[in-house]
């Protein structure tokens, strides 16, 4: 009799042990996505035109499963406005349209972010001496991929900065200009810098 009483205490001790060891490898993937807004700023060199044309400020919503270490997230841009001087003596802007053509992936690993998605670049208005011509559908023939990379110690709960390269493929429908913004622009490396700040 005791020996059986031993052996079933000893099955239902290695039970628990057992349900305890399931609960512990369990929880950490099946915890919930970090959910985080931010505010959104940055700037782009367009090195074709000798232009910097600032970004923002806008929003990202970003979803971070900080145990498999991937990020997926949408972000909103609004229209900016950059000047420059053409071909270094006419006064010239653009009004540029960054839009987002699907969400954003990418990792957070070791601290470290890298995330990349696809965009349409549109040119809404161009000008000379602040006097500006509409332009209804002058955008990129094809997606632009940006893909942006943080420093270490990207902490998403606070932020950071993201940086990273993209080069422009052909602008259509933009009338009298469309030859002379791709002789300018297409397939240059172009800097851009993105500022997260949680809200």
């Amino acid at each position: 009799m005791r020996v059986r009483s031993v052996r079933t205490a000893g099955v239902a001790v290695a039970g628990v042990a057992a349900v305890g060891a399931l609960f512990a490898t369990a929880t950490p993937s099946t915890a919930a996505p970090l959910k985080i807004n931010y505010a959104v700023t940055g700037s782009t060199d367009l090195t074709g035109l000798g232009a910097a044309l600032p970004l923002g400020p806008g929003a990202a919503d970003v979803e971070a499963d900080l145990q498999q270490g991937n990020i997926t997230g949408t972000i909103d841009l609004p229209e900016t406005k950059t000047k420059f001087l053409l071909a270094g003596i006419l006064d010239t802007h653009a009004k540029v349209k960054v839009t987002p053509n699907g969400p954003l992936t990418g990792t957070i690993k070791a601290g470290v972010v890298d995330v990349a998605g696809d965009f349409t670049v549109q040119i809404t208005e161009v000008g000379h001496f602040d006097i500006g011509i509409p332009l209804s559908n002058c955008k990129t023939t094809e997606p632009v991929r940006i893909t942006l990379t943080s420093g270490a110690g990207f902490n998403p709960a606070v932020g950071g900065t993201l940086t990273g390269n993209y080069k422009l493929p052909k602008f259509a429908d933009c009338f009298v200009d469309t030859e002379i913004i791709n002789f300018l622009v297409v397939g240059k490396d172009n800097p851009i810098s993105i500022d997260l700040k949680a809200k």
